[in-house]
């Protein structure tokens, strides 16, 4: 293979000279659109929620109204038996003798509170991180589209680039808050759904997102595309070690090559006294960049190649933070013998779009909630800092931006498109 020549540069922290020390504009990004509703909008859907839960005989009260693009989160407090109108917790005589309202009894009317709302999927958190309120997300009526561009522009994105990492503009959560991750953090990420349900834009805003903040000096990229039509548009980028692979049978001699190059990193700090790539990096010696292998479809691989796919894979992801090589795989069949237990155990973040099942839920996630998620972008964040996954709306990158990165990368500045230039065919 003609890639696995490119590796011994790799290890030696050795790379052909970057082709720009610039970074792509976001002139190349579709700008943000407006802001969604108002919170406001959404108090007389309140005191619905109120009075269908309490005509059951449960007693609550929304005292948290969060307005996302797609969502609105109603924050539930359970009252008590005998509680007044008000309902206020501060005013103890108002509570009546009995048990506070139960948790399980706000999920047991799920259906009746969708039918009330009027709207087809709801979904009850038992519990708002750092809240002491029960979550209720419903869709909102007129949702809004997160674009890469309105969170690459925002502060929390700027944190993450200032602290040299691999920030990735994933979305906003159910409060309209921009959901940055680090990948250098993580390390490793796992991307399961259906479909249509967002996961290949997903895969193209992390794409992008990189390419947006890192020189081929600093990142390198190998990927695989078994189905030869997600990741290749980004041929020819100078990131890339080798072209997009698109045969399977191609992909055991890659990750070949990616041991070898971790290998040989190790060696190479054991050789100066670091400990890491990080404090490699911060001394006298020309740095080594960040290796990311991206995967689209990882079962047919793992068909493919069986156990020593497998092996290849959990070795890369128990090894290679320290080496900074890391993983983002992602399939649209979530099953055990994908899957599997030892990657789960040493990949512990985890994206979930729709999916067509609970069963597909709890293999991706270890937990329902997957197969009720509405699509296009709606995703479920598990992360090693809770252990509770987070909403999330899915930042959306057109096919055009992602020409216009690829063009500024393969062609240099003066020939990238601009935001008023017709759609580009790819």
């Amino acid at each position: 293979m003609e890639e696995l020549s490119s590796y011994s540069d790799l290890e030696s922290g050795s790379l052909p000279e970057s082709t720009t020390g610039l970074l792509p504009d976001t002139a190349v990004l579709s700008k943000a659109e407006s802001a969604g509703p108002d919170a406001g909008e959404f108090e007389e859907t309140a005191r619905l929620i109120e009075e269908t839960l309490g005509s059951y005989g449960v007693k609550v009260e929304v005292r948290d109204i969060q307005v996302g693009p797609r969502l609105v989160r109603y924050g539930l407090s359970p009252g008590w038996p005998g509680q007044g109108e008000e309902g206020s917790e501060e005013d103890s005589g108002k509570r009546g003798s009995g048990n506070r309202v139960r948790v399980q009894s706000i999920l047991a009317r799920e259906k009746d509170l969708a039918l009330a709302l009027k709207t087809e999927k709801i979904r009850i958190q038992p519990n708002i991180p750092g809240k002491s309120l029960v979550g209720l997300e419903a869709p909102v009526p007129n949702p809004t589209t997160v674009t890469i561009r309105q969170i690459i522009e925002g502060g929390r994105f700027g944190e993450v680039s200032k602290v040299v990492g691999l920030p990735i503009a994933l979305g906003q959560d159910v409060g309209g808050n921009d959901e940055v991750l680090d990948l250098k953090e993580l390390p490793h990420l796992l991307i399961a759904g259906a479909t249509g349900t967002g996961k290949s834009v997903c895969l193209n805003t992390i794409v992008a997102s990189m390419l947006l903040t890192h020189s081929d000096e600093q990142l390198r990229l190998l990927m695989v595309d078994p189905k030869g039509v997600e990741l290749t548009p980004y041929d020819g980028i100078p990131h890339l070690i080798s072209p997009v692979i698109c045969d399977p049978a191609d992909f055991a001699p890659a990750l070949e090559g990616l041991i070898q190059v971790m290998q040989q990193r190790y060696q190479r700090f054991r050789d100066v006294g670091s400990r890491d790539i990080r404090s490699y990096n911060e001394g006298c010696y020309k740095p080594m960049p960040s290796l990311v292998l991206i995967v689209d479809e990882l079962a047919e691989l793992m068909l493919a190649g069986g156990r020593d796919a497998e092996s290849k894979l959990v070795r890369l992801a128990q090894l290679g933070r320290a080496a900074g090589i890391h993983l983002v795989l992602s399939t649209q069949r979530p099953t055990v013998d994908v899957v599997t237990g030892l990657l789960k155990a040493n990949i512990s973040a985890r994206i979930c779009f729709t999916v067509a099942s609970q069963v597909d839920s709890r293999v991706i996630l270890d937990m329902n909630g997957g197969e009720d998620l509405m699509g296009r972008g709606d995703m479920l964040l598990l992360t090693k800092e809770s252990t509770q996954p987070r909403r999330i709306q899915g930042a959306y990158v057109e096919e055009r931006e992602i020409a216009g990165i690829v063009d500024f990368w393969v062609n240099g500045p003066l020939s990238t498109i601009n935001e008023n230039a017709p759609e580009v065919d790819l």
